[in-house]
């Protein structure tokens, strides 16, 4: 093998992680609950995204999902 096979080969697995990693996002993010913006029913504070109308830091303090 020369030096533009491994160059070839390189960018293959470089491609092809790439690839990989795009997949995982898009089904993380098409398995994330919608949110919607008002009030928090915990902490009353108003958020640009509720899920099951409970803000990030309340999801995160009581280990909500």
């Amino acid at each position: 093998m020369n030096y533009d096979d491994y160059l070839e080969m390189a960018e293959e697995r470089v491609f092809k992680a790439t690839e990989n990693e795009i997949k995982r996002i898009r089904n993380a993010v098409g398995s994330m609950p919608v949110g919607k913006h008002g009030d928090c029913e915990l902490c009353g504070a108003w958020s640009g995204r509720l899920v099951n109308g409970v803000c990030a830091p309340c999801r995160d303090r009581y280990k909500l999902k």
